[in-house]
């Protein structure tokens, strides 16, 4: 559901998210739904505060990782990363921005090195600008999901 709210929207709505918490909570045992909630918000925190991914992202990652908890989470996130990255260069590729994506990636490298946060120089580089280039994200996770239960 989430993948194709993200799809049409560009967007997760708190609700959704929220409900898949709770239900993480009443199938799971709290400490299970807790390791793997927690290890989510390690990971999506800090690149939600960078700005590079989205606020929806990280409530549905957070869902997600109480649900399947800490180490079935983890294969999940490896998995997204990896399908992620495959529809990134596709994107990139088609659309012939490969030597500008690499310039960003230099350029975010080195605000990082220096401790600065790469938004403030370059808005574009914001994923809530609407000025850059993104990638539906929930429907990244969404194929991922269902491909990781397809292997399972």
């Amino acid at each position: 559901m989430a993948a194709v709210w993200d799809w049409r929207e560009r967007r997760i709505p708190n609700w959704l998210c929220l409900g898949g918490l709770l239900g993480a909570f009443i199938l799971n045992d709290c400490v299970f739904a807790l390791k793997g909630l927690a290890l989510a918000l390690a990971i999506h925190l800090p690149l939600f505060a960078l700005r590079a991914t989205g606020g929806g992202d990280v409530k549905l990652m957070a869902a997600l990782g109480a649900l399947l908890g800490l180490d079935d989470w983890l294969k999940l996130f490896m998995i997204s990363a990896l399908l992620g990255g495959v529809v990134a260069i596709g994107f990139v590729l088609s659309r012939g921005v490969l030597g500008e994506t690499f310039r960003r990636i230099g350029f975010v490298l080195s605000s990082l090195v220096r401790g600065q946060a790469p938004y403030q120089t370059k808005p574009e580089l914001d994923v809530g600008s609407g000025m850059g280039r993104t990638l539906p994200r929930g429907v990244i996770v969404g194929m991922a999901y269902l491909g990781w239960i397809l292997w399972r």
